[in-house]
C-alpha cells in the first residue's frame, strides 16, 4: 500500500492507493487505515489508472464537512437525473413540444 504524504496545508486529505488484490480485500484494507485517520467519519473508494496503466483502489477518509460536501452532490445529482431524457444507449427519446407539431 502506498500513503500519499498529506497536504501540508491540511486541504487535502491523504489517499491510501494499492496495486488490485481481490477486491473484497484490497477495499477493507484501505478503508480500515483510512477510518483510521484523524476526524474521519466515512470512506470513498473508486478504481483509478495508475501512471504505470495498472488498476488501483484509491481510498479517501471524508471529514463531517467533505461528507455533507459529498451528499450535497448526490441530492443534486439525484434532482437533475430526474430531468434526464430517457434514454437507452445512444437512442434516447424526445417528446416534441406541442407547439413543435403546429
Amino acid at each position: 500500500m502506498t500513503t500519499v504524504p498529506p497536504d501540508p496545508s491540511g486541504q487535502t486529505p491523504a489517499p491510501f492507493v494499492t496495486s488490485l488484490a481481490p477486491v473484497e480485500a484490497q477495499v477493507g484494507v484501505n478503508v480500515i487505515r483510512a477510518l483510521q485517520q484523524p476526524n474521519t467519519v466515512a470512506v470513498v473508494s473508486t478504481v483509478a489508472m495508475g501512471p504505470d496503466g495498472h488498476q488501483r483502489i484509491v481510498s479517501v477518509g471524508l471529514d463531517a464537512e467533505r461528507l455533507e460536501q459529498v451528499q450535497t452532490l448526490l441530492r443534486e445529482g439525484n434532482a437533475e437525473k430526474e430531468r434526464d431524457v430517457p434514454c437507452v444507449g445512444f437512442h434516447c427519446y424526445i417528446d416534441d413540444a406541442p407547439e413543435a407539431r403546429a
